[in-house]
């Protein structure tokens, strides 16, 4: 008796967590019609294949991963890379909005130190999103382009301009979603 009682409050603390964690992802996707909630989109894990276009060896293909989630306050979107050899093996990148300047943040710090500062702004379905102007300095500018083809894929373009104008895209690919509870045919199985 005692272990039953014991057996049904680990399943009533288990579904009750369970329960929270899915009100706390509802809550933010409740949120996809204010400017932050929008970043949900990206929440999940995404398989990248990425399409480098400008290298002396040629057109090579990059396989890659992102895992994004909410941190505990719910503002910051934190996305942890590896992978993709074309940005190092794996880096760390923070989503935000700024709603002071209207626009969205994505800061990335790659494996190999380098970090880069990107403002962007959503259109329809077309994220863009753009380093910050360096005044006299030779450094070039760089767009990144994601196009949600769907809630689980999207498309994407790196571009470089070492004047804001005649931009070159370095580097093209998809993404798509990895479900969680994907339908597994059991015949396959065996």
């Amino acid at each position: 008796m005692a272990r039953l009682a014991r057996i049904s409050a680990v399943l009533f603390l288990t579904v009750v967590g369970a329960s929270l964690a899915v009100a706390q992802t509802t809550s933010r996707s409740e949120q996809s019609g204010s400017a932050l909630g929008k970043l949900n989109y990206f929440a999940g894990t995404w398989r990248l294949e990425v399409h480098m276009k400008m290298s002396p060896l040629g057109s090579r293909a990059f396989f890659g991963t992102e895992h994004n989630e909410w941190e505990r306050g719910g503002s910051l979107l934190v996305s942890r890379q590896e992978g993709l050899p074309a940005e190092g093996s794996g880096g760390l990148a923070v989503m935000a909005y700024n709603p002071q300047e209207k626009a969205y943040t994505y800061h990335v710090v790659k494996d190999t130190g380098e970090a880069e500062d990107l403002r962007g702004m959503l259109e329809d379905h077309t994220w863009t999103w753009m380093s910050d102007s360096a005044s006299g300095n030779q450094v070039p500018r760089t767009r990144f382009i994601v196009q949600e083809i769907s809630p689980t894929s999207y498309s994407l373009k790196f571009e470089t301009s070492s004047e804001g104008r005649d931009w070159s895209t370095v580097m093209e690919g998809k993404a798509v979603k990895v479900l969680k509870n994907a339908h597994q045919d059991v015949a396959f199985l065996r």
